[in-house]
């Protein structure tokens, strides 16, 4: 149609002026055009004087040359058919009418956009609103979208999306990578099924999830109970901050925790709860990031300073295959003995343990050991089968427990986690600030030991040997400060 007008006008001579700044040539033999008079001062320049004819263009004049000032240019704008969304309504004065209302405009070329393709719809492009996106003529993108990248302009309505310090890659550059612009089956304009979208393109977490023997029960349903799909003031753009997210569901552990006279420092760093755990799941149970032990052990390999005033001792014995350890210890089931979340004792313990030499036996002292060990082992002068530390009958348990304010305790010839001798008899006993020798020799029915606070005494469990008599109590020496 403009090539016909444009031939047209020609014709008529009706387009000399234009055709002169379009840069057509004069016809051969022609005398050169004469030079346009001066306007008058504050008049406005010929050519952005609105024709009162037909133009065959509307960008190249100097006019509408705006129009077409961009990056990428819709079909029509790109080839200067304007009539094909204009018709003249005046010609002299030069008005213009769209040719059609609304979304039809758009959807009269752009038929594969018509709504039929999804029940839900994005609500400028339900009520026939194009231009509130789109810029008719040309953009930055083929999108033609009034703003780019795109989650400038999905802003201007969803104002609150973006608002946060760690902002989910898509989000930031394509809001199309997770929600379809115009229509779609599935809420909030998403591509496919939420859970769905999110693995589609976090394959690593899909594979965890699909491979992993200890799921975490959440994956199983939506991401977003713990991620902000857009934006958060988290890592991960989780939704709170790492132990807070995870004691909203694991409330018990909270408790433990909110409540213990001495916490585990793990829990209160950055990492929190994720020092120890996989979020999404593990080949461990209650997903450790590595078997019980070696989880433990990956901070308890060596000495930890947790203040001016203490040192947590490192524990590295409990790697060493050639000692026999603790029955908890032997199984990886610190938690016997430790509350890994905060306990009420001292060194994460669950239940009393005399740090002393000496202690007053009572059930409540041996508390902790009292959990898995038979009371009975301490209580009875004589014996059978309840403890192998006996001579004869002879109960030589009792006979170290059970000697008043200057009772042996525990500590005195037992190691907590492992040892070279089974049942963890120690190679030494701290007495104040001294290490003596137990100097322990095991023998098929029984043993000897000669340790600093008394001679060689030897127990057999199959006959009874010379009486062991321990030594008067020594005088109590000098103990280290309370933990």
């Amino acid at each position: 149609m403009i090539r016909r007008a444009l031939a047209g006008a020609a014709l008529t001579g009706l387009l000399v002026g234009p055709a002169a700044l379009l840069g057509q040539a004069p016809a051969p033999g022609a005398p050169p055009p004469a030079a346009p008079a001066a306007a008058p001062t504050g008049a406005r320049p010929a050519h952005l004087i609105p024709p009162t004819t037909r133009t065959p263009d509307c960008t190249t004049a100097g006019c509408h040359s705006s129009q077409v000032n961009h990056r990428v240019l819709h079909g029509p704008a790109a080839v200067g058919a304007c009539d094909a969304c204009h018709d003249f309504a005046d010609v002299s004065r030069h008005t213009f009418t769209l040719k059609r209302q609304g979304a039809d405009l758009c959807s009269f070329c752009h038929i594969g956009h018509t709504g039929r393709e999804g029940t839900l719809r994005h609500e400028p492009f339900a009520k026939g609103d194009c231009l509130a996106c789109h810029n008719p003529h040309g953009g930055a993108a083929r999108t033609l979208l009034k703003k780019d990248p795109m989650p400038a302009l999905c802003a201007d309505c969803h104002k609150d999306v973006l608002k946060g310090t760690h902002i989910h890659g898509p989000a930031a550059t394509d809001c199309s990578a997770c929600h379809k612009p115009h229509h779609a089956q599935e809420p909030r304009l998403l591509l496919m099924e939420k859970r769905a979208l999110c693995l589609h393109c976090h394959t690593d977490i899909h594979k965890t999830i699909t491979t992993a023997r200890h799921p975490h029960d959440p994956i199983a349903g939506d991401c977003l109970q713990c991620h902000a799909p857009h934006a958060a003031n988290e890592p991960k753009i989780l939704k709170l901050a790492s132990a807070d997210l995870c004691l909203s569901c694991h409330e018990n552990v909270g408790k433990t925790a909110g409540v213990a006279a001495h916490a585990h420092a793990p829990m209160s760093d950055s990492r929190a709860c994720l020092n120890c755990h996989v979020a999404h799941g593990s080949d461990h149970a209650k997903q450790l990031t590595k078997d019980t032990l070696s989880t433990c052990m990956a901070c308890h390999d060596k000495p930890i300073r947790v203040d001016g005033n203490r040192t947590v001792l490192a524990v590295a014995e409990l790697t060493n295959p050639a000692l026999f350890k603790h029955g908890p210890a032997a199984k990886g089931e610190c938690a016997g003995c430790h509350g890994v979340h905060g306990a009420p004792q001292p060194d994460l313990l669950e239940r009393r343990y005399s740090d002393s030499f000496y202690q007053p036996f009572s059930d409540e002292a041996y508390a902790l050991c009292f959990k898995c060990h038979d009371p009975k082992l301490t209580q009875s002068t004589e014996t059978g089968t309840e403890t192998g530390f006996r001579d004869g009958t002879r109960n030589l348990h009792h006979l170290h427990v059970a000697k008043g304010p200057q009772g042996r305790s525990c500590r005195a010839c037992h190691t907590v986690h492992a040892s070279r001798f089974e049942a963890q008899i120690a190679d030494h006993v701290t007495y104040g600030n001294w290490k003596l020798p137990i100097n322990f020799v095991p023998a098929e029915t029984g043993g000897s030991c000669a340790p600093g606070c008394h001679k060689v005494e030897r127990y057999d469990r199959g006959a009874s040997t010379a009486p062991i008599t321990l030594p008067p109590a020594a005088p109590t020496p000098p103990q280290p400060p309370p933990k």
